[in-house]
């Protein structure tokens, strides 16, 4: 009688089993290829970029809003022809070279002449119609009568000024500078605290209460109006 190799408890052969558990033990394990690490040169390629892409971001932010309009065609230093753009950055902007210079009053105001209108100009005693915007001397915007400037909301009345001259309805530093402008004719005026709003009613007045006490909070330092003469002449 032939003797029968010993079976497993599946019925499998017990050599073969013990083979296979060698066979698989003996298996390489397997090798992870490392991580790819960028090249040195792209890292310095792409840093190069966002460094670039940073320092234009800044110089775009850093820069006046006056300083990134076109200068207007054949200006050579003087008056803007458009009396559209009432954009003004505030004296603690730089210097543009190309724009007009401040003279300065006996008074000490100063003003520049931003374009030269034509007509009678105006002077005590005329009833004249004038646009203006006020901001504080850094350029914070506070109150205007021309539609959309700044982020002056839509629901604040904006309507041009009816004056007299020479009669107290207006500051001081304000009449002055008002006096020889034609129709047309634009300024931009710092006016100093002792000739602005010393009593605090003095014309001319913002309209609603969130603008009036803006300029309560403000009228004690320097403010800067941009004026255009609308009208000289008529009635009040």
């Amino acid at each position: 009688m032939t003797a029968q190799p010993a079976r497993g408890a599946f019925g499998t052969q017990a050599p073969a089993r013990c083979a296979l558990v060698v066979a698989a033990s003996a298996r390489p394990s397997p090798v992870h290829a490392p991580e790819q690490q960028p090249s040195t040169a792209s890292q310095t390629s792409a840093s190069s970029r966002r460094e670039l892409l940073t320092a234009v971001a800044l110089t775009a932010a850093a820069a006046p809003v006056g300083l990134l309009r076109p200068a207007p065609a054949g200006a050579k230093g003087a008056a803007p022809v458009d009396p559209g753009d009432w954009s003004s950055p505030g004296l603690g902007a730089p210097v543009d070279p190309n724009a007009p210079k401040f003279v300065k009053l006996p008074s000490g105001v100063r003003y520049q002449e931003l374009n030269i209108g034509s007509g009678p100009a105006a002077s005590s005693g005329d009833v004249v119609l004038f646009d203006y915007v006020l901001r504080r001397s850094n350029g914070y915007f506070i109150y205007g009568t021309v539609e959309g400037i700044s982020f002056q909301p839509r629901d604040v009345p904006t309507a041009p000024v009816n004056a007299k001259l020479g009669a107290g309805e207006l500051i001081p530093g304000l009449e002055e500078v008002l006096a020889g402008m034609s129709p047309g004719s634009k300024r931009r005026a710092l006016v100093p605290p002792e000739l602005g709003y010393v009593g605090g009613g003095e014309g001319p007045q913002p309209p609603t209460f969130a603008t009036k006490r803006q300029l309560e909070t403000h009228r004690r330092e320097p403010l800067l109006f941009e004026v255009q003469m609308l009208r000289v002449g008529g009635r009040k």
